[in-house]
């Protein structure tokens, strides 16, 4: 009875663990700035962006999900830039997203216990003010999913896109402090 209550208060450590790292597949991850954008610098309602979304080598990934990727941060950007009042001159910007990681993980373990099978999409975003090309930002957004259940298991790796371009949105329209 002892190694029962044992093997069960540890798996229910592991799902409190999981859910506590990874929240939920849309929630927004914390951008970490490497380089802060200058001050005042957000992406406003008038500004342009272009979104570039690349992958290291070694990381599977076909083209329709790069577009699929650019085209998700491109409308949060697009949606989230509306709180932000209209600079005199509209302000193209150009953003390279670097996946560092794209893992879409085991549906089936993920189904079968939390912390199995994790999805994750790490990358490194730079944002370029044009035309003079110059660099403005750097930061790094991490996401992962790891819950277990029925949720895990019909969870893709399209709806965790969903919170990190959520995370890359929210990172270039809210001033940094």
């Amino acid at each position: 009875m002892n190694i029962n209550r044992t093997r069960q208060n540890r798996i229910t450590g592991i799902l409190v663990a999981s859910a506590l790292v990874s929240g939920c597949a849309t929630t927004a991850p914390e951008a970490h700035f490497t380089h802060t954008p200058p001050a005042g610098t957000v992406v406003d309602s008038n500004d342009t962006v272009t979104i570039t979304v690349s992958a290291k080598p070694g990381i599977a990934l076909i083209q329709q999900e790069r577009d699929r990727l650019s085209q998700r941060i491109a409308a949060r950007i697009d949606t989230l830039k509306q709180r932000n009042a209209a600079a005199q001159e509209p302000q193209p910007y150009r953003i390279e997203v670097l996946l560092t990681r794209y893992d879409k993980g085991n549906a089936l373990a993920r189904l079968m216990l939390a912390g199995l099978g994790q999805i994750h999409i790490d990358a490194q975003i730079t944002l370029f003010a044009l035309p003079q090309n110059s660099r403005l930002a750097d930061f790094n957004v991490q996401k992962t999913f790891a819950w277990g259940g029925i949720y895990g298991g019909s969870t893709t790796i399209e709806t965790v896109e969903e919170g990190f371009a959520e995370g890359i949105a929210e990172a270039l329209t809210q001033p940094q402090r």
